[in-house]
């Protein structure tokens, strides 16, 4: 399930990217946030993987001009069917029945209903006065009186208190950003509807109530709509509201938020909490202190290189010998480094390090990695090769060349390597090479960035050659769409070259092999033939969580869900397709769904969990097995039988967005090109369609155009 955080029109970018920032840090272990435009939300099948839509700060009139109509009837519909609104100043004023702005002023003044609606009545602004678009000349930090019910579980140690009267339940005040919103005038009035949850300590332009409201929660059939009227998600940070230039108000306001950041935080996660979201853990600390386990980018570590043996491929060390000779004609030899189109590379043997793994030019390496930040170029990639770990390993007496295990806690490359051998040999595919060169890092960007952005670097390596990440800070999906990976989660990228000789053999097909590999790499194993894991067309894995003693693990069942997709990219040149296979696999993380693990434990508690390596190497087995028939073969039977074994589609009717709404029934995928084919169960008109121009809403039966 994703967070869909609106960008188009009316947005303010400051808003935005603070917006993204906090939710990224409170629920972006269980959530994926995506950015989402009008488009997004008038055509796209949004509902079914949307946890909670945010509308932040900035305009409303565009989201009025953007949204009016059926987009909103889809939002209200959206929560009212349990689903998440979250509005932040002027996606509160959105979310009202109605808006007061400047009521009155000739210039500023904003006034009229709303479609959403969420809270009945009037959201009157502003409610300081000096508010100027598109500027901080306004802003201001604010009291805010917050309901007891959200900040009571963090009452061991509260930062900032303020007593109103006994009987009311609003005592912490904490300072937050203003700068143009609204109060939600007579909240009281819609009691059992509204229940507010932060009120103004100071009342400011409003003359009939004492606190009126800043923050409220609206129930809405079975859904949520919190709507908050300052700015709780505003930091202070360096690249925030601190900067160099600040004025003294705005420094003013910046020792605020500094003092309160700690407090806003605990907020929102309370705010999140109450909407029945996954939010991060909270305790106290040893001393009483809050200890908030917010989700923080880790930082990134260096790519290690790792090279194997198999039956039939060179030995490591004259491929190993290659590499070197191909990287010193393309390194500039002053600074090592290898500069390529999207990133530069860092080349260096571990055996010019001493007991550590801080280079002894580490000064340099910073500095030069300064002067490229300076000059707009992306960060060195730091890539380590080991000269001196060659050595006869126990599996068939082959060569690798690995680099210190303590260098990669999180992967055994040993257990890898022999995984390879051993699959290999139940495939009786010894011949198979595939993997025999990795690439590692515990923390990367994006393995599919790496491999498919760098086309210098990747002519270097050998077909087969594998990237491997335990963590990404900024995995790929398909479209627009990103990949939450953490670790526990498996995700890697396989880059390999497709001749152009292979007429028979499209490019296209190579995430349909990929997905039934990975499918028939879990079910091929003894006692886990029915483990229930499918395939979405064109290049998802589904599971549903299942037990033996049920006796029913249908694909016509629910619920199910996603814990894996694939993503192609491919590159033309000399003769050869240069191909980068992206896989990411939920395979022990509990988040964001649930994990291949844990469906095998709710199947047959007995069955033992897997290991990534276990894993990746046979599905880059299963996966080269396949492409060798693929190459010589093309698609006909001896694939269609069992992909479509393990595919979701079978006779399932669909509304075909992309062709007038026509329902038609699947039938396959052709044999030429991979279209998914679909009859109109009325005309009998037969339909072709792309796999990488649409979209298919598995839950909803939905054809969709993908942008």
């Amino acid at each position: 399930m994703n967070i869909l955080l609106y960008q188009d029109r009316g947005t303010a970018p400051n808003s935005v990217r603070q917006t993204y920032q906090s939710l990224k840090s409170l629920v972006g272990h269980a959530y994926d946030i995506i950015h989402v435009d009008a488009r997004a939300l008038r055509s796209d099948p949004w509902e079914s993987y949307c946890a909670m839509l945010v509308m932040p700060g900035g305009r409303d009139l565009p989201y009025c001009e953007d949204l009016q109509g059926e987009p909103n009837a889809r939002i209200r519909r959206f929560v009212e069917n349990g689903g998440r609104y979250l509005g932040i100043c002027a996606g509160a004023y959105y979310g009202s029945a109605a808006v007061e702005f400047e009521k009155h002023d000739p210039v500023m003044q904003v006034c009229g209903s709303r479609e959403l609606a969420f809270y009945p009545g009037v959201s009157r602004g502003t409610t300081y006065p000096g508010f100027v678009y598109n500027s901080e000349r306004g802003a201001r930090s604010v009291s805010i009186l917050v309901n007891s019910t959200l900040l009571d579980p963090y009452a061991a140690n509260t930062t900032t208190t303020t007593t109103t009267t006994s009987s009311s339940p609003f005592k912490q005040s904490i300072r937050m950003y203003y700068n143009g919103g609204g109060y939600f005038a007579h909240s009281d009035r819609f009691d059992g509807k509204v229940e507010v949850i932060a009120r103004f300590e100071d009342p400011g332009a409003c003359s009939d109530e004492s606190n009126p409201a800043a923050a409220v929660h609206c129930r809405i059939g079975q859904g949520h709509a919190v709507l908050i009227a300052t700015h709780p998600e505003y930091n202070a940070g360096p690249g925030d509201l601190n900067n160099a230039d600040a004025t003294d108000s705005m420094k003013c306001i910046i020792k605020d938020l500094i003092r309160s950041e700690m407090d806003r935080k605990l907020f929102l996660r309370g705010v999140f909490d109450r909407m029945g979201l996954q939010v991060v853990p909270f305790g106290f600390g040893a001393n009483g202190s809050h200890d908030l386990k917010e989700n923080r980018v880790p930082d990134l570590t260096p790519l290690y290189l790792a090279m194997h043996e198999s039956a039939v491929s060179p030995s490591p060390i004259s491929t190993f010998a290659k590499l070197l000779d191909q990287w010193t004609e393309a390194v500039n030899p002053v600074s090592k480094v290898l500069e390529c189109v999207h990133d530069a590379f860092y080349l260096s043997a571990l055996d010019e390090y001493q007991d550590t793994t801080i280079p002894t030019n580490q000064t340099a390496l910073n500095l030069l990695s300064l002067e490229r930040q300076q000059q707009g170029k992306p960060a060195i990639i730091k890539l380590f090769y080991k000269t001196s770990a060659i050595y006869n390993g126990n599996m068939h007496d082959r060569q690798r060349i690995i680099p210190p295990p303590h260098l990669t806690p999180y992967i055994c490359l040993d257990n890898y390597f022999d995984s390879l051998n051993y699959w290999r040999k139940q495939h009786r595919k010894e011949w198979a090479h595939f993997g025999n060169t990795m690439l590692y890092s515990q923390v990367m960007e994006s393995t599919q960035t790496i491999l498919n952005r760098n086309f210098d670097f990747i002519k270097t390596l050998p077909s087969g050659s594998v990237c491997l990440a335990s963590n990404q800070i900024a995995g790929r999906g398909r479209g627009k769409n990103s990949w939450v990976s953490q670790e526990g989660g498996l995700q890697f990228s396989l880059m390999l070259r497709h001749s152009v000789n292979y007429v028979q053999a499209p490019v296209v097909f190579l995430q349909y092999l990929i997905s039934l590999a990975v499918v028939e790499s879990i079910l091929a194993r003894p006692g886990y033939e029915q483990v229930p894991l499918f395939l979405k067309w064109p290049n998802d894995i589904y599971a549903k969580t299942t037990t033996m003693a049920d006796g029913n693990n249908s694909k016509d069942d629910t619920p199910l869900k996603k814990i894996g997709g694939l993503l192609v990219n491919s590159h033309y040149m000399d003769n050869e397709f240069t191909v980068v296979v992206g896989c990411g696999l939920n395979l022990s993380n509990t988040f964001p769904t649930t994990s291949i693990n844990q469906v095998i434990k709710a199947y047959d508690s007995s069955l033992p969990a897997l290991s990534s390596e276990d894993v990746l190497a046979n599905i880059l087995v299963s996966f080269e097995s396949l492409y060798a028939q693929f190459c010589e073969h093309g698609i006909g039977a001896w694939f269609l039988s069992r992909y479509y074994k393990h595919w979701l589609h079978s006779e399932q009717l669909v509304t075909l967005k992309t062709h007038d709404n026509a329902v038609a029934r699947i039938e396959g995928i052709t044999t030429d090109c991979g279209s998914l084919v679909a009859v109109d169960i009325d005309s009998k008109i037969r339909y072709e369609l792309q796999p990488d121009g649409n979209s298919f809403d598995m839950m909803k039966g939905l054809v969709v155009i993908k942008e």
